[in-house]
């Protein structure tokens, strides 16, 4: 949903269209905005059993450029640019952030805003472990998804349709030789890989071999996929097809098991009435009823030994793994293999049992498998504040021999203290699920209210949500305030959504209530929408699409009505997300996107990203943009219907951008990236007393970097990136470098400077900056402390006069996770 106001004049909007391609008009009298304050206004998690959705939600309009790396890592840094309602002119240097994080504590360690190059946003992202994902942005540039993909390691990925015959897993032999790997070994792979990794043994002519190997995968394309990752540092690396069992496989290690139903306890049924049982049981499965599963598959436990028994205890073990029960699941997965040593099932139990040993040891908790997967309260969140303090200064001095008196000097300043807390307590059941989570803030501005300072000080509810789920049944109802980049809906609203997973495959989604324009603000009822999607997720498949229908009202009134589908195609090397939304109301395209990443020979990978989109999103509201009118009833009194709809067209302006990066290691401590991005708005004409706004024209803008890794000390991090763009306002270009390392613990060090120099097409003038600073921060588990302090010197010379700007910063941030 937009958030931000319209606007009554022309000349905002003139800006907005302009300074979305980054670069806008720079006045001689310039003085660098605040901007928003702060990016990010929530990262919101939501975990589910075999993938988690991020949300992230924007507090400006940010367009999605790259991300590094392509779709699997520890660490993900998203850039973005800031469009026009940020405010924020272009190269402007970005202070760092500390976002809220809503739910996810044992995906995400941290998250943070940074800035790589000058005037763009870096979103990072720590998970607690490397995670595959996808990404795309959705029809509003305020928000952004992140799909993380493979997640369960057990529950989540065991089919009742398995072959009988013999289990096969696969692992990658990194090294190997007659002596044991010592632990820095272990840790180098890992840090090289991001994937488990174990030693295994084994005799070759009389002679213990030592193996070092990642793994063990279940399917042979995730294995493969690791083994081409891991020729550029392991060239003799190869596949190892089920020639041993990792230690995960090994004994208990201390940990106390439920007790299982004893055999023969009951008297024996008849084989009708235990046929009936098999049968029920069978079918309790394939409709995921899994309580009633277990009920039935009990009662054939205490049977006396029939032909079907030793299939059914498997079957009993499944169902309580797929419930959450994951001791009982250990226990009865034991139980088959006391009993049935020898069994056609023996090979594939033991290698679930060993995967469920290992995520109760070293996999993430969450609803995906491991710990998290008990029954019970859970209760996390954290804690943050964040001062900052940014004053400015532009003077400005006659040029030698002019007789111009020069403007007077400005003076901008901001002085806040953002204060957040985010709280999401769940209740896992055996069948039912309860979860609340509410996120929100408080920020206070000691600077006051004027003209060239920030807001006054806020109050803000990002998320405050209540959530009931049926896992039996496939159901999902949250109610109260959340947000949403998918399925037709805009972003953050109050309202209610439900889903329904009837199939397997095919799921229902429902959304309604009122867009959230601030979330500074209470229940805003002006506008009301509501929204049906419809989910495809073959089971086992690398995709998933999703149709939707979105339909919103305002004043009364049809504001919106958008259909579509989103696409999402994960392959061992490569990836693509589609987005299409088309408006049938306005017969107009709202945004057509594709986004892609693909691996290439020579270690050389590609990403892409191709939209065209509304800016703004349509809808009958935008016809107010550049009138004196508050609402659409007052412009009812002034034009007809059909010509406030035409207004609402016109004042539409379409956007086209198209970016392309490469990236490529350069070594086993350096990787390359070149992006180049092109970006246009189109004119928009004349109407209503609202003046005609002409066309960007396509700006084209080239950068490169180098990524540098343990240069310095062991764990440091370096950027150098260099930028350019010739844009119909003039020509920007920009050498920035960035460094953080590791200086003793948990602390980090991070200078960094940049050098901007700009030619202004509008008066001929040339400005050069230096823009230095430096980051301070504290990084243990998921408490985080950073302290950031820089400037910027900057000198612009046309023929009247100089103009001279200096800036400094302090900003002092905390987060605590508990």
């Amino acid at each position: 949903m937009l958030r931000s106001s319209t606007s009554r004049a022309v000349a905002p909007l003139v800006l907005v269209l302009i300074a979305s391609l980054g670069f806008g008009p720079v006045a001689l009298a310039q003085i660098t905005g605040a901007g928003p304050g702060r990016f990010v206004d929530v990262i919101e998690v939501e975990d589910h059993d075999d993938q988690a959705d991020v949300v992230v939600q924007f507090t400006c309009s940010l367009r999605y450029i790259m991300h590094q790396p392509a779709s699997e890592s520890k660490e993900l840094r998203i850039q973005l640019q800031p469009l026009g309602d940020c405010q924020l002119p272009p190269g402007t240097q970005i202070l760092g952030e500390l976002p809220p994080v809503s739910g996810g504590e044992h995906i995400i360690d941290a998250a943070r805003v940074e800035s790589d190059v000058p005037g763009q946003v870096t979103l990072v992202i720590d998970f607690r472990k490397s995670e595959r994902y996808v990404l795309a942005q959705g029809v509003d540039p305020r928000g952004l998804r992140l799909r993380l993909i493979d997640r369960a390691r057990g529950r989540g990925k065991v089919m009742i349709n398995e072959p009988a015959g013999p289990a096969v897993t696969y692992a990658v032999n990194l090294e190997s030789q007659p002596k044991d790997f010592p632990p820095e070994a272990l840790q180098l792979a890992r840090d090289r890989l991001h994937v488990p990794v174990f030693v295994s043994q084994a005799v070759v002519d009389e002679e213990t071999w030592y193996r070092l190997r990642a793994g063990p995968y279940d399917k042979r394309g995730d294995a493969e996929r690791v083994l081409n990752q891991a020729l550029a540092d392991y060239p003799r690396a190869w596949l190892a097809i089920g020639d041993d069992v990792t230690s995960a496989a090994g004994a208990r290690g201390g940990e106390t098991l439920p007790a299982v139903e004893r055999i023969g306890s009951d008297p024996a049924l008849d084989p009708a009435a235990l046929a009936k049982l098999v049968a029920d049981a069978r079918a309790a499965m394939t409709a995921r009823n899994y309580a009633l599963a277990i009920t039935t598959l009990t009662k054939l436990q205490r049977q006396p030994e029939f032909p079907q028994r030793a299939a059914m205890q498997e079957l009993l073990g499944l169902a309580r793994e797929r419930s959450g029960q994951l001791a009982h699941a250990k226990a009865e997965y034991e139980e088959y293999l006391r009993r049935y040593p020898a069994g056609e099932a023996a090979e594939r139990i033991a290698r679930r049992l060993a995967t469920l040993r290992a995520a109760s040891t070293s996999a993430r908790t969450g609803t995906g498998g491991g710990a998290a997967a008990a029954t019970g309260w859970s209760i996390n969140g954290g804690v943050a504040q964040m001062y900052r303090y940014d004053g400015t200064t532009v003077s400005n001095t006659a040029a030698p021999g002019s007789t111009v008196v020069p403007n007077d000097s400005q003076t901008q300043q901001q002085n806040s203290l953002y204060n957040d807390v985010d709280v999401l307590a769940k209740r896992r059941g055996e069948r039912f699920d309860v979860t609340a989570r509410i996120s929100a803030g408080y920020a206070k501005n000691f600077a006051g209210s004027s003209a060239t300072s920030a807001n006054d000080s806020t109050k803000r509810v990002s998320v405050a949500s209540f959530e009931f789920a049926d896992r039996q049944w496939g159901l999902l109802a949250r109610v109260g305030r959340q947000s949403q980049n998918s399925g037709g809906v805009l972003g953050t609203f109050d309202g209610a959504f439900a889903s329904w997973q009837m199939l397997p495959s095919l799921g229902l989604n429902v959304a309604a209530g009122y867009p959230v324009e601030q979330t500074n603000g209470g229940l805003q009822r002006q506008r009301s929408f509501w929204a049906v999607a419809i989910p495809y997720a073959p089971p086992g498949a690398h995709w998933d699409a999703s149709v939707f229908f979105a339909q919103q009202r305002f004043d009364g009134l049809t504001d919106r009505r958008g259909t579509g589908f989103e696409a999402r195609l994960l392959l061992p090397r490569s990836s693509l997300t589609v987005l299409y939304d088309y408006d049938v109301y306005f017969h107009s395209l709202n945004a057509a996107a594709l986004l892609g990443t693909m691996q290439l020979p020579d270690r050389w990978s590609l990403s892409f990203d191709a939209e065209k989109r509304n800016a703004p999103v349509i809808s009958l509201r935008n016809a107010l943009i550049g009138q004196n009118a508050t609402s659409i009833s007052d412009l009812q009194t002034v034009f007809t219907d059909d010509e406030i709809l035409q207004y609402a067209r016109d004042r539409t302006a379409v956007s086209s951008n198209y970016s392309l990066t490469a990236t490529r290691p350069m070594g086993q401590r350096f990787q390359f990236s070149a992006t180049v991005d092109a970006s246009k708005i189109d004119a928009t004409p004349a109407s209503g007393g609202v003046p005609a706004q002409p066309g960007t024209g396509m700006t084209l803008a080239y950068q490169a970097q180098i990524y540098g890794s343990n240069l310095w000390r062991k764990g440091d991090f370096n950027v150098v990136s260099i930028a350019y763009a010739d844009t119909e306002t003039g020509k920007i270009a920009s050498l920035a470098g960035t460094t953080r390392m590791p200086i003793g613990g948990d602390w980090r060090l991070g200078p960094r400077l940049t050098i901007d120099h700009r030619q202004l097409a509008s008066d001929g003038s040339t400005e050069l900056s230096f823009l230095p600073s430096v980051l301070l921060d504290y990084q243990h588990g998921r408490r985080l402390l950073q302290f950031e302090a820089g400037g910027q010197l900057g000198k612009r010379d046309s023929t009247l006069q100089t103009q001279n700007t200096k800036r400094y910063y302090v900003s002092l941030a905390y987060r605590i996770g508990f």
